[in-house]
């Protein structure tokens, strides 16, 4: 019995450490990108509209899985930029490349998850 109790503390210990690590990531992504902070005052706007008007379980559901999808892939594209602004100080035409084509599939997350959530606002009920 105390050999379980003791790998669930270490496996609790481990776990809020990860929890940390990853609250610290999102903490320096939301302070150095504005385009992140821009999502996220999108998202809470939406949260906001969607205690207004009353969204059902499955809007908040679709709603939630969007915003987390465009947040998500906002932090991979600061992850990039940051590898490859280490990795290659100097302007390089094919990190200039790699850095627009992923800003496009942020772009593209953005745009689809507006339309699905008016699609969700206006269309579901």
């Amino acid at each position: 019995m105390f050999d379980i109790l003791c790998i669930l503390n270490s496996i609790m210990k481990k776990l809020k450490q990860s929890i940390g690590h990853a609250w610290h990531g999102i903490k320096v992504v939301y302070t150095r990108e504005r385009n992140f902070k821009i999502h996220c005052l999108v998202a809470v706007a939406v949260m906001l509209l969607g205690f207004v008007i009353s969204f059902s379980p499955l809007q908040w559901i679709l709603i939630t899985i969007c915003i987390g999808f465009v947040l998500s892939l906002e932090v991979t594209n600061s992850v990039i930029e940051y590898t490859w602004n280490h990795l290659e100080p100097n302007h390089h035409p094919v990190v200039g490349i790699i850095k627009d084509a992923m800003a496009g599939a942020v772009l593209i997350a953005s745009i689809a998850a507006a339309i699905a959530g008016i699609g969700i606002i206006f269309f579901l009920p």
